[in-house]
């Protein structure tokens, strides 16, 4: 991460209450109470429906309440170069969703600009970090946790940037389009017997 940036911890998702932006500041505020932290910031980005404004507008409320007012920054619904550009200015990225997201699409994202991660144990998540390496995973539903395992980032630099660097590479081992392409052709091959032969292709 740009170390001379403030600490920016960052989410990109649908802004909603099931994706868990409200956890994430309630995360921020407590470790705000920490002494001696240096300056932060909490970024968000994603699509904001016309029903969850209220929403983003609370948690704010919430943040100016705290004394943090200006520390969240919503950056609207970004397209790609805009996303891209986004996801490298963070230092951490969390998606603390309260349900098992089954693809983890913004997770592979994120490590694959590098940024290490602090997600929920649940869902794709337990997979995806334990796979790649790339972040840290915490109890869910729990904003203390949340912000202990950021915290733990936060305060040990050289960490924070084997877990980025983990999760770049895991990401390309691991998820890559024509990983994935490999991984459908081995089981392809399961089903069709070792024996046969794959059709030939055009």
């Amino acid at each position: 991460d740009n170390e001379a940036e403030p600490f920016t911890i960052g989410y990109f998702a649908r802004i909603a209450p099931e994706k868990g932006l409200h956890v994430l500041a309630d995360a921020y505020r407590r470790l705000r109470s920490h002494p001696g932290l240096p300056s932060s910031r909490l970024w968000a980005a994603g699509y904001l429906g016309p029903e969850h404004r209220g929403y983003l507008a609370q948690i704010q409320t919430q943040m100016n309440e705290a004394g943090l007012s200006g520390h969240l920054h919503y950056h609207g619904e970004l397209d790609r170069p805009a996303k891209l550009a986004f996801l490298r200015r963070l230092s951490v990225f969390s998606v603390p969703g309260a349900y098992a997201d089954p693809k983890g699409l913004f997770l592979l994202e994120a490590m694959a600009s590098g940024i290490p991660v602090v997600e929920p144990r649940r869902g794709a998540a337990t997979e995806i970090v334990g796979t790649t390496g790339g972040g840290i995973l915490v109890a869910p539903d729990n904003a203390d946790a949340l912000a202990d395992g950021i915290l733990a980032l936060w305060q040990n630099v050289k960490q924070r940037r084997e877990h980025g660097a983990k999760g770049y590479a895991g990401v390309r081992a691991h998820y890559s389009a024509a990983g994935m392409a490999d991984r459908a052709v081995a089981v392809y091959r399961s089903v069709v017997g070792t024996s046969g032969k794959l059709p030939a292709r055009d």
